[in-house]
């Protein structure tokens, strides 16, 4: 355990973690996917004072934040005021936070959602293996400065711990760099070393070895070796030299930079080998034995608005990433190579991409270059109406793997803008009718692909979504078998509707860059969530949703949690086209949590035309503890030649168990039922 404690980057590493893990949703620089939920407890009150844009809960507040970056968040407090003015939000009064097995608690927390300030009193928190506490908290992620004063951290979770390590105070600069004053271990109440000032850096030491033994049929037995070393305070290096008996040796150096804060940080990665035993490609052809892989990836925050982002990935052949980087080839199966520039405003956004096609074995569109403008919801003056917009422009090549296919090129022009009245009636219907337009211009082609002339299109577009949210509560409910207490049942049936009318110019008279991508999940019907720009078509159908959630309260902090989650739509057509049915596919997903250590989910999309399931992906999830986990799954996709092609049944299980603080295993098996294939082991 003294080993532990003294290992004082991992003691650093934590204590920055008890900004980014238990507020990776506050620092986010975009809150567009962040969810918020604020629930008063049975006795909480709400009070809004117009004249201030100063609201207040007190006598008791939940706020359920889901953010699928950072996972999902519980915040609970005495009394909460949000000053709308200034964007600050002041939780006051038993406060608790918890989120990704971390547990916080404080009587004080103060943020600025504006600012991304974050500044707190005394607290207490905990996350395996350390727990820590201190007299206040104060975190900058503009500059990614943070100060923690009067702190300890201890592997030793009681009230006073016996070994522990206190400082008067710690600086992390620029999540780089530690500075702690007055560092001492103690045993007991027995000082066993003092370091009046200590300093060292967040990253890895400057150099280790990792090796990974293994077998795989694909491989036959293997030990993959890298060799970390940092070269200097801004350049790491990774060497990387594998061997795999059936495919050879292989390898090749990686480069981590850093070039401060404004210009950013990046990777360059490099891999070759001589393959011993390729495969045949799509085409029927023998991939080549020499097989390489070089990337560069860069991204830069060069200030609180503008990034910059850079993915420049070349290999030598499609099967590359399969073979031998498989997790991102799941992530990714045909990556993509471009440059954006990102300048955000509080109410629009400008960005400029360029994204050419580097590996000629995918399909491609290239955007050499594409300039978007987008208006991001706002309010118009001091109206109750609502303005969005969306405006592109750029020249667009369409390249098709092996030239399978002719391509063809073409610029185009297209401006997108709709105006919405949000409004609430009687205090549970929301109705958000909306009206919009679209105009576009395209160039003649050029290519063998297509030679369509010069043309405009014009697209108008109307409809409106309507949701009703009913609720009950049952304080008195009580079941050992589910570890419920309390029961809150959620009802939200929702319709939206969307009518287009015939465009001027149909997507088979137009050349087709953003289309319609084959998706296991149904994809938006309204705009501008549908962004297929070049397969717009008249459309007049009704989406019908109904989401239920059964929420209760669990553990000593009464923690709110969802005990079943079921949300179901489907879309209706009220005039179909040719080769359309009245009703779209069926999509139900369900999660049902018996205990908080129990996940069972279901995702299904049903064709009521074919009366047949297009997907059904079920599992079970057991997380007991921090130890070990289980996953028991089958994931059924049916055969569609025309859309997505093949599918598939497979059968899967995942096993996690954390042996100790440093080292874990898992195991996953892949079995694939259609051909009796066990396809990962």
């Amino acid at each position: 355990m003294l080993s532990n404690m003294l290992d004082w980057t991992n003691i650093f590493r934590y204590l920055l973690c008890l900004f980014w893990v238990n507020g990776g949703f506050l620092f986010a620089a975009d809150f567009s996917d962040v969810e918020w939920e604020i629930v008063p407890t049975d006795k909480g009150v709400w009070s809004f004072n117009h004249e201030t844009n100063i609201a207040t809960a007190f006598y008791g507040v939940a706020i359920n934040i889901s953010d699928p970056s950072s996972g999902g968040a519980s915040i609970q407090a005495d009394r909460i005021t949000i000053d709308a003015e200034i964007g600050e939000v002041l939780a006051e009064g038993n406060v608790s936070m918890h989120q990704n097995g971390l547990v916080w608690r404080g009587e004080e927390i103060r943020y600025n959602y504006i600012t991304r300030i974050l500044a707190a009193g005394a607290y207490r928190a905990g996350q395996s293996p350390f727990v820590a506490s201190g007299t206040e908290l104060y975190a900058d992620p503009r500059t990614g400065n943070y100060r923690i004063g009067n702190a300890y951290v201890s592997t030793d979770d009681h009230e006073e711990p016996f070994l522990k390590v206190k400082m008067e105070s710690v600086d992390i600069i620029n999540q780089e760099r530690f500075e702690a004053q007055g560092s001492t271990v103690y045993a007991g109440k027995i000082p066993l070393i003092r370091l009046p000032k200590l300093r060292g850096n967040l990253d890895r030491s400057s150099s280790q070895f990792n090796t990974t033994p293994g077998y795989r049929s694909r491989f036959g037995y293997f030990l993959l070796n890298e060799y970390n070393w940092q070269t200097s305070e801004n350049l790491d290096t990774t060497f990387n030299f594998d061997y795999r008996t059936s495919r050879g040796f292989a390898g090749g150096p990686d480069f981590d930079y850093h070039l401060g804060p404004v210009w950013g940080s990046g990777e360059l990665q490099t891999y070759y080998l001589n393959d011993r035993n390729t495969e045949l490609d799509a085409q029927g052809n023998r991939i080549t034995n020499d097989r390489f892989r070089l990337g560069w990836f860069h991204q830069a925050q060069m200030n609180d608005q503008l990034t910059a982002k850079v993915s420049i990935q070349k290999m030598s052949d499609p099967l590359l990433n399969r073979d031998f980087f498989e997790t991102f080839h799941r992530q990714n199966t045909q990556p993509k190579s471009y440059i954006e520039l990102n300048q955000q405003w509080r109410n629009f956004a400008l960005s400029a991409l360029a994204q050419p096609r580097m590996n000629d074995f995918f399909n491609r569109v290239e955007r050499l270059p594409e300039i978007k403008f987008n208006g991001l919801r706002q309010q118009i003056g001091v109206t109750p109406l609502f303005y969005e917009s969306e405006t592109s422009a750029g020249y667009f090549s369409r390249e098709y793997m092996y030239d399978n296919l002719p391509d063809f090129d073409a610029a185009r022009f297209d401006s997108f803008h709709q105006i919405l009245y949000p409004k609430n009636y009687f205090g549970w219907l929301n109705l958000v009718p909306r009206i919009g337009g679209r105009y576009s211009y395209y160039s003649s082609t050029t290519g063998t692909g297509t030679s369509l002339n010069e043309q405009t299109r014009f697209i108008f577009n109307t409809g409106t979504e309507a949701s009703v949210k009913l609720s009950r509560v049952f304080p008195q409910y009580k079941s050992n078998i589910f570890d419920a207490r309390g029961l809150k049942h959620v009802v939200v049936p929702s319709v939206n509707y969307v009518f287009v009318p015939k465009p001027n110019a149909r997507p088979n008279s137009i050349p087709q860059f953003d289309y319609d991508i084959p998706s296991l999940r149904m994809l938006p019907i309204d705009f501008p969530a549908f962004n297929a720009i070049d397969a717009i078509d008249t459309s007049n159908v009704m989406r019908v949703g109904l989401r239920n959630e059964l929420q209760t309260k669990r553990g000593e902090d009464e923690i709110v949690e969802n005990l079943f989650y079921w949300n179901f739509f489907a879309d209706w057509r009220l005039h179909p086209e040719v080769g359309q049915d009245d009703f779209a596919d069926m999509t139900s997903d369900i999660n049902f949590r018996p205990r908080s250590w129990i996940n069972m989910g279901s995702q299904v999309r049903y064709s009521l035309e074919d009366e047949d399931y297009r997907l059904a992906d079920q599992s079970i999830t057991l997380t007991p503890n921090d130890t070990w986990s289980l996953q028991v799954g089958n994931i059924f996709i049916r055969d569609e030649p025309t859309y997505w092609g093949t599918g598939n049944n497979a059968y899967y299980t995942r096993i996690y168990y954390r042996l100790n603080e440093n080292w874990g295993a898992r195991v996953n098996h892949h079995f694939e039922a259609r051909d009796n294939r066990m396809e990962e082991q």
